[in-house]
């Protein structure tokens, strides 16, 4: 007699998603650890290591023209706004003042040093500074407030003495020392043919009356003889003499790095499309003198200057790459004999170069920046001091590099974390969050128009091309989950998933989102298969609150713990599966703790 044989129970099998990493556009999606996501959008890693929607923006003001620069004043009080034209100062209390109304209208980008902020537009390099009475902000030229130098010192009224201080680019201006010996009334200053501008004399630092000026030989006649001088300059002579081209130098250079060793004591200056492979040295803490001998050329015009990196205690200078040079330079500090500073240069390997000026910044000790090959990172080691450039944004690099116009993105550092942005576009790289490879976690946002950003006050701003300034929110505010008016689109995709056996069909019985709680919040959960996506739930998760009471989604839950429900939808004969998760809809927060997937092996795929 044959034994009756019971059916065996299928064994419920799960997989488990409780930790995140960042997004991975390159690797194929089934080949994915369970962490990392082959599509996310607007989302981003909590402190907790749990992903969040990220928060909205909202517009502050709109000045009618693209904002090309924001920057926040040195005292914290506000913030400069450069929108088309206009330079305008914005107070905290939304306050605006217009400071100038010829500025080029291209991107600029800006600098501190001794409370002063200094703007370089690639037309007129100008300070934003205090008034003399301190009751306001003005934005002067560079050029009109630039210090004057002593080129020659200790003079014999017929010429000669010490060179002393280079010629100042940014003005004509040039101050001369003479030895008066009681008699001469003519003294020969160290250049011809002077400008009509005005000559002035000083005695022992009191004003003395000029009477006549031979500008092309540079001899100037005093109303009276000075006293004897008796070996020490008591004479001091002012004159201008213009070099064609010299203050345009500067006045074209589009972007500056300090640095001074082990102090920022000097600011660079380099971006002049007509010496492209070329940079100034300003004077020690005066961004106001630029002598016509602190210049150094790097390599050849075929490839410009892009940008400046500080690593410890060195300079790297970054150039565009292409031309059969080197890519980067390196820039050290040191003390001559004489204790004149010296920024000697040694030239690094060759490599991919960078495309974008405003991409430049640290995050924390890794300095990166933006090539047409995605972000770079400038690696240092403790042989011979060796940099080494290398890419850290390989999970991003199919999106990125597709991306229309690299060399207008912008970036920033804020709250260890870079954000890239362009083209509507985010790409954030994650400084506390790194991946098997040592690079940082890569996060993608959208809907995010920004052209420019800044941190003022401890948020994140940003400026549009239709000349609206913008803010994001804080998560406690109100509508802070919307971009203006539009609801924020926010998902997190598993990788194309096996289920542990390539080789049989599975049975999916559950898919279990936890969720944070929120007094209003929810989810849609989508499968993806072969045949496309499935929607499986869309369900509100809801804390009970006054302040969002709505009878039509009324919840009794109260407790503010994690929140975990059941799909409850089958999915049969599914060889591959993946679960997209998400939020679209308008003031609705997100977060998702884990995801659980339950199901059964089936028979072998035929």
């Amino acid at each position: 007699m044959r034994a009756y044989c019971f059916p065996q129970p299928e064994t419920v099998r799960e997989t488990v998603v409780s930790s995140f990493g960042g997004v991975d556009f390159r690797t194929h999606p089934t080949k994915l650890p369970l962490s990392r996501s082959p599509d996310m959008q607007n989302m981003i890693c909590d402190q907790n290591d749990y992903l969040v929607k990220r928060t909205g923006w909202q517009t502050q003001h709109n000045y009618g023209a693209p904002i090309y620069g924001l920057f926040p004043l040195p005292d914290g009080t506000g913030c400069v706004v450069h929108a088309g034209k206009t330079l305008f100062v914005r107070a905290d209390d939304g306050a605006q003042t217009s400071l100038c109304t010829d500025m080029n209208e291209t991107f600029s980008q800006s600098f501190v040093m001794g409370g002063v902020l200094y703007l370089l537009d690639g037309q007129t390099f100008r300070a934003v500074r205090r008034t003399e009475a301190d009751d306001a902000w003005e934005a002067v030229r560079v050029q009109d407030i630039a210090y004057v130098p002593t080129t020659t010192i200790s003079a014999q009224p017929t010429g000669g003495g010490t060179s002393y201080e280079a010629v100042n680019l940014l003005t004509p201006k040039r101050i001369n020392t003479f030895i008066g010996n009681g008699t001469a009334t003519q003294f020969q200053v160290d250049a011809k043919e002077l400008d009509d501008a005005e000559v002035t004399a000083a005695v022992n630092d009191k004003t003395v009356t000029v009477s006549s000026v031979n500008r092309e030989t540079g001899l100037v006649t005093l109303a009276a003889a000075p006293e004897n001088g008796n070996g020490l300059a008591n004479v001091a002579i002012t004159f201008s003499k213009t070099v064609e081209g010299y203050a345009d130098k500067i006045n074209r250079c589009r972007f500056a790095g300090l640095y001074g060793g082990k102090n920022d004591t000097r600011v660079f200056l380099a971006g002049n499309p007509d010496e492209p492979a070329c940079d100034w040295q300003s004077g020690l803490y005066d961004p106001t003198y630029f002598p016509d001998t602190g210049y150094t050329r790097m390599g050849t015009d075929a490839s410009a200057i892009v940008g400046y990196l500080k690593q410890y205690e060195s300079q790297l200078i970054v150039k565009e790459g292409g031309a059969q040079e080197s890519t980067s330079y390196r820039r050290t500090f040191l003390l001559s004999d004489d204790g004149t500073a010296l920024y000697p240069l040694t030239q690094g390997a060759q490599g991919t170069g960078a495309v974008c000026p405003r991409s430049f910044a640290s995050l924390g000790d890794l300095p990166l920046f933006l090539s047409a090959r995605g972000v770079q990172g400038v690696f240092g080691t403790t042989v011979a001091e060796q940099r080494t450039i290398r890419s850290v944004s390989d999970a991003i690099v199919p999106r990125l590099e597709n991306e229309a116009g690299l060399e207008n993105a912008c970036a920033i550092v804020f709250e260890d974390k870079y954000y890239l942005a362009i083209n509507d576009h985010v790409y954030i790289a994650d400084g506390k969050l790194t991946e098997p490879n040592g690079d940082p976690a890569w996060f993608y946002w959208a809907n995010v128009p920004a052209q420019c950003l800044a941190e003022l006050d401890g948020r994140l701003w940003f400026g549009t091309a239709d000349g609206r300034l913008c803010r994001f929110s804080l998560a406690e505010e109100d509508g802070a989950y919307r971009d203006d008016d539009a609801a924020i689109d926010a998902y997190w995709r598993t990788p194309t998933l096996p289920l542990e056996d390539w080789g049989r069909v599975k049975t999916v019985r559950d898919v279990i989102p936890t969720l944070m709680p929120h007094s209003r919040s929810g989810a849609t959960v989508q499968y993806e298969s072969e045949d496309g996506k499935t929607l499986a739930m869309s369900r509100n998760m809801d804390l009970f609150s006054f302040k969002t009471l709505d009878f039509s989604r009324f919840s009794f839950r109260c407790i503010p713990g994690a929140i975990s429900y059941r799909t409850r939808y089958r999915q049969h004969r599914m060889p591959l599966l993946a679960v997209r998760i998400g939020n679209d809809r308008i003031d609705e927060p997100f977060g998702l703790l884990a995801l659980t997937i339950r199901w059964t092996a089936g028979p072998t795929i035929i």
